[in-house]
C-alpha cells in the first residue's frame, strides 16, 4: 500500500507497540532549524539546494506535521520554535 522506509520510524517506540520518531529524524528536523536560525532561510534554502523558499518551508512543515502525529511531546516545542523562527525571517509565506 504505503511505501516507507523503515529508517523513517521504529514501530517499537519506548513504549512496546507504539510509534516513535527516530533519532535521525529529529536530527534532520533540528538541523534545518539551526542552519535557517543561523543562516537566514535563503541561504539554508540555497546551501540544501532546495529550488524554492516555498519548498523549504513546505518540507520542514511537513516533517513537523508528521511529527505531531508521532510524538507530540517532543514535536509541540519544535513547532513554536519553527514558527518563531518564520516570524522573524518575515513570514515568506504568509
Amino acid at each position: 500500500m504505503w511505501d516507507v522506509g523503515e529508517d523513517e520510524f521504529n514501530i517499537w517506540g519506548p513504549h512496546l507497540g507504539t510509534l516513535s520518531l527516530t533519532p535521525d529524524f529529529k536530527s534532520r528536523v533540528l538541523g534545518h532549524l539551526y542552519g535557517i536560525e543561523k543562516f537566514g532561510l535563503r541561504a539554508h534554502q540555497q546551501h540544501r539546494d532546495f529550488a524554492s523558499l516555498a519548498g523549504l518551508v513546505h518540507h520542514v512543515d511537513g516533517h513537523i506535521a508528521y511529527a505531531l502525529g508521532m510524538e507530540s511531546a517532543w514535536a509541540e516545542p519544535v513547532r513554536e520554535r519553527w514558527r518563531s523562527i518564520l516570524d522573524t525571517q518575515g513570514r515568506p509565506l504568509g
